[in-house]
């Protein structure tokens, strides 16, 4: 499928359609929107529930855990960007190297990691003006307040969080390049206002917080790092405006290095700052930075802060909604979701997709808490970049010509499909021992002794070693002229491995409520999605030319 994808003409216009939308974004706009998108409720509001009750001080490790496995990502999401510079990101790139199925299985979850994340930022907003209002003085009606439900954790009222979603919608309908410029102001506020929380917050730290520095131990700050890792998906959203560079194999790259990089100083910064201040036990879960502030007593900095993660937070949800609309769009292009969300306006903005994203994203961030958000977040964004990862490895190993900047090395015509499938194989069985992995070093406490605990890691460690050597011996067939990701299959096989190590971590009502939804995808891709893809227009004789 994949093949037929790539070869015929008719399908490159459609899977390229991001050539339709306009050309007019620059490296400095990408890491705009790529820190706009994530210097948001991972720093202003996440720090504060992951401190508070996974990680206390170790929320750092937390943050530098979860940065280790985004660079990973990165390498293999900097690899595919250059080589398929369209919208879509994760979606498209699957769609080429693994295919369609796969394909839609990734642009359904990425709702999570987009839409979703959209919703949790708007209520981390609702949080933190609520706070401005009352550091002036005043106080919200209570009907625009935000809402607790009795008896439940997972859901509350919070009409403020649809508010800014709405208004955010508005802004994105008006293009991308105004919206870059809305955003890059927006982003110099964020930036300004993280660095005066940890300049001014250096000066009032008190380091016998820090003891103990691992009070759930390190198990705990592996947990935090897998609620914290959406707080990393800035640098992901700068993929998906890949159809509106003007030169993607340079800009691509440095949009997509230089937010992680920039998103981890601050985090680490901030981290650091926060449980120095206040005793992590203590820490305001929905609002920790203007809290901290108030804890030593600076009324005039709670006011500062609350407006600074105001800003910062209209940035990070204006990004989260810019980028889902984008991929819905190219997967109407190609046929497998409805046609109305390939519709574009006349700003060349995709009107109807931003428009039902907008009220989507609205009515969750009404009614379902942070943390049930947060969450399905990290699971979404863990499954995507995980098969990006599968991607990069297919990539290389398949003689499949993905774009022209790819070099074939070997004969042009491609490898039979039984080749293909043992690839697919090692790269699936190495992910079912990646979860055995990950379920050994979760559960250790269970092993009544040191020498059964060693005996599970070996027993499941060994294959994944041994899958690795054996694609390692394998001849790589494509090589990008462009940016190429560092030792394959290596780096990408540890990115696969450290990510679902971190879906693990999660607790087991988030990954359930996931696998629901993505029944509901599949649901959809049956009965909608197979019977109008584009790669049912290919003729018969093109499929079979495409898999000799």
């Amino acid at each position: 499928m994949q093949a037929a994808a790539s070869e015929n003409p008719e399908m490159n216009e459609g899977h390229g359609g991001g050539g339709d939308l306009k050309k007019c974004l620059k490296w400095y706009d990408l890491i705009s929107y790529g820190v706009g998108s994530t210097v948001g409720a991972g720093v202003l509001v996440t720090i504060g529930i992951v401190a508070k009750l996974d990680a206390g001080p170790g929320v750092l490790f937390s943050f530098l855990f979860a940065a280790a496995a985004c660079l990973i990502s990165a390498f293999c999401y900097s690899e595919f960007a250059t080589r398929i510079p369209l919208s879509g990101s994760a979606y498209t790139f699957t769609y080429v190297a693994l295919g369609e199925f796969l394909g839609w299985f990734i642009g359904w979850n990425l709702t999570l990691e987009y839409c979703i994340s959209a919703s949790a930022v708007a209520r981390g907003w609702s949080s933190y003006f609520q706070k401005l209002i009352e550091a002036f003085g005043g106080e919200l009606p209570w009907w625009i307040a935000d809402q607790a439900f009795k008896g439940t954790d997972l859901f509350s009222f919070s009409p403020l969080s649809a508010l800014i979603i709405a208004l955010c919608t508005v802004v994105l309908l008006f293009g991308v390049k105004d919206s870059a410029r809305f955003n890059m102001v927006m982003t110099i506020i964020n930036i300004s206002t993280i660095l005066f929380v940890i300049i001014l917050g250096a000066f009032h730290v008190n380091t016998d917080n820090w003891h103990p520095f691992l009070p759930f131990g390190i198990n705990g700050s592996f947990a935090g790092a897998a609620v914290v890792f959406f707080s990393y998906i800035g640098f992901d959203s700068v993929t998906t405006l890949a159809g509106e560079v003007e030169n993607p194999t340079r800009d691509l790259p440095i949009g997509i290095v230089g937010t992680l990089m920039i998103a981890s100083v601050l985090y680490v910064g901030v981290s650091l700052v926060l449980t120095g201040m206040v005793n992590y036990s203590n820490l305001d879960a929905q609002a920790p930075l203007a809290a901290a502030f108030a804890h030593v007593g600076l009324g005039w900095a709670v006011k500062i802060v609350a407006i600074g993660s105001v800003t910062a937070l209209t940035a990070s949800t204006l990004c989260s909604l810019l980028a889902q609309p984008r991929i819905y769009y190219q997967m109407a292009k190609d046929g497998l979701f409805f046609a109305r969300f390939a519709t574009l306006n006349r700003r060349q903005a995709p009107v109807f997709g931003t428009v039902f994203t907008g009220i989507f994203a609205a009515v969750l961030a009404m009614f379902l808490d942070l943390n049930a958000l947060a969450d399905m977040i990290s699971i979404g964004t863990l499954l995507a970049f995980s098969v990006v990862c599968g991607g990069v490895v297919m990539a290389r190993y398949d003689d499949q010509d993905l774009d022209p900047s790819s070099k074939v090395h070997l004969s042009p015509r491609r490898r039979s499909w039984v080749t293909r499938l043992s690839l697919a194989a090692l790269l699936f069985v190495f992910f079912l021992f990646s979860v055995g992995f990950s379920f050994v070093f979760k559960y250790s406490n269970l092993f009544p002794t040191n020498v059964g605990f060693i005996l599970a890691i070996v027993f499941t460690g060994v294959p994944l070693v041994v899958i690795t050597i054996l694609i390692f011996l394998r001849p790589q067939l494509s090589t990008p002229r462009t940016f190429a990701c560092p030792f394959v299959p290596f780096t990408p096989l540890l990115g696969m491995l450290v990510n679902t190590f971190l879906i693990i971590q999660l607790p087991l009502g988030s990954i359930y409520r996931v696998l629901i939804w993505s029944a509901v995808g599949f649901l959809i891709y049956f009965a909608y999605g197979i019977r109008h893809s584009r790669l049912n227009q290919i003729s018969p004789s093109e499929r079979i030319n495409g898999e000799e």
